[in-house]
């Protein structure tokens, strides 16, 4: 979660678009035959990444009809208005759509193997490919994700009104759309939001749960 500096006038240009030429090129070795990984894919099993990743094994966690309908009732109380709700419980990728006049609010689960790896992913992408635009970049948000340095897992990306949390090997997406709201205002209504999701879907009986110390990458 950090930005680019560069030099004035056209030297600096020229040395950012150097590196983000560089960074263009060595991100698209690096996922030759790789697919999506953002939260919102259908990310298949374990063979999707190599190597072991402790912690972050799939389980069948996820936003159910009735977490759906409290979560919508907690949004319209928000937006001060009814909102019609869309509900696909299915794991990995779960998720609740609330729409109502102006307003357009999105939240998914991955529980899928290697979320939590994703995450870490998703938001280096984000600092590689968006490090002159600060309305793209990560910014940290505390009190939502799991407790870390810097507050690195929950993180607010303005541009996209999206706030993207991990707990565990749950990674959490919240997209808030809504007219007339500011983007400090959709966060702030995102955020309570989150955290109301991760409660809400964080143990089912029979369901199996990762380890406690899941690892970070």
């Amino acid at each position: 979660m950090v930005g680019a500096r560069t030099s004035g006038g056209l030297g600096g240009r020229l040395d950012l678009r150097f590196l983000v030429a560089l960074l263009l090129i060595g991100t698209a070795l690096a996922g030759c035959g790789s697919g999506d990984t953002s939260s919102t894919a259908a990310t298949g099993g374990s063979d999707r990444y190599f190597g072991d990743h402790p912690g972050q094994e799939a389980t069948a966690l996820r936003i159910s009809s009735s977490d759906c309908r409290k979560l919508a009732a907690a949004a319209a109380r928000q937006v001060k208005r009814p909102l019609h709700r869309a509900s696909d419980p299915t794991p990995p990728n779960s998720r609740c759509q609330l729409q109502g006049h102006g307003v357009h609010v999105s939240v998914s689960l991955d529980t899928a193997y290697a979320a939590r790896t994703r995450y870490s992913n998703r938001i280096d992408e984000q600092v590689q490919f968006n490090a002159a635009d600060p309305a793209k970049l990560p910014h940290a948000v505390p009190g939502v994700g799991d407790k870390g340095a810097y507050n690195q897992n929950a993180t607010w990306i303005p541009a996209y009104s999206t706030l993207w949390a991990v707990r565990g090997n749950r990674w959490l997406t919240v997209v808030y759309s809504a007219a007339g709201k500011t983007r400090p205002q959709r966060l702030a209504a995102a955020a309570p939001l989150a955290r109301q999701a991760f409660r809400l879907t964080a143990r089912r009986p029979g369901v199996a749960q990762p380890s406690a110390s899941p690892a970070r990458r």
